[in-house]
């Protein structure tokens, strides 16, 4: 009997460890608990049989698996979702442009909500879609707020995808790009997902201060009068950009967790 309790004890470890750290290779999950590589092998194991537990894509790593659905970072995510949709109807009306609330899948930005323009010329609404996280200004935001272990995950593979040539396809340029949004706290998509794109996107966090989704704004760029990349920002572009750093931290201060 105390054996099983000390393994459920384990399991249930693994389980709040995943839920804290995110994934997680199963050495790391051993070093965290203090067992043995066979030992945390066999946690896991166990966890995945039940669906509590799931590997990446590539095997590498673990992660809270479809069992652990509502009670991991989905739930929150459903929670920032919930209280974000007042803040971008307004943030929509003052900008009159299409505001996204973006959250990173792999190597892919995907629209977890969106309020679209009434503007004739605008960007359509794209719940449930997404670009390439590194050619979308919300995805470059969720990209500079992960390790550069993980990071480098991602991105091991050079050169890197690019939908038109206004993208990133150098995976050190990637690094450079992502160093300066961490800096400044924005980024901007200058046709780079696609012609005629434009998107300006700042940082959404949980009361952790983790990184939880991006808030976004979204326009033609042939109206923005964007500066290139790594100059200045426009008159106009400054004005968003106080806009979503505003209505960011009016969603921040409703996030209960």
């Amino acid at each position: 009997m105390a054996d099983t309790l000390h393994s459920v004890t384990k399991a249930l470890e693994v389980l709040h460890l995943l839920r804290a750290r995110g994934p997680l290779r199963l050495s790391d999950i051993a070093a965290e608990l203090g067992v043995g590589a066979s030992t945390a092998h066999r946690l896991v194991a166990t966890l995945r049989e039940q669906r509590f537990v799931r590997q990446e894509a590539d095997g590498k790593r673990y992660e809270l698996g479809s069992a652990m659905l509502f009670t991991s970072a989905v739930s929150a995510l459903e929670h920032c979702v919930a209280v974000s949709e007042p803040v971008m109807r307004d943030l929509q009306r003052s900008s009159e442009e299409t505001v996204h609330l973006t959250v990173l899948k792999g190597p892919i930005c995907l629209f977890a909500a969106s309020v679209e323009s009434q503007r004739p010329v605008r960007v359509t609404s794209r719940v449930g879609q997404g670009p390439l996280a590194h050619t979308a200004a919300g995805g470059k935001v969720l990209l500079a707020a992960l390790a550069p272990d993980r990071l480098g995950e991602l991105y091991r593979r050079a050169p890197l995808g690019g939908p038109t040539p206004e993208a990133i396809t150098d995976p050190d340029e990637l690094v450079a790009e992502l160093a300066a949004v961490a800096e400044q706290g924005y980024a901007r998509n200058l046709g780079e997902s696609e012609p005629d794109m434009y998107a300006l996107a700042v940082p959404v966090r949980r009361p952790n201060a983790e990184v939880i989704s991006s808030l976004t704004v979204a326009a033609p760029l042939s109206r923005m009068g964007a500066g290139a990349r790594g100059g200045a920002l426009s008159a106009r572009e400054r004005q968003l950009l106080g806009l979503l750093r505003s209505s960011a931290a009016n969603i921040e201060a409703m996030l209960a967790y």
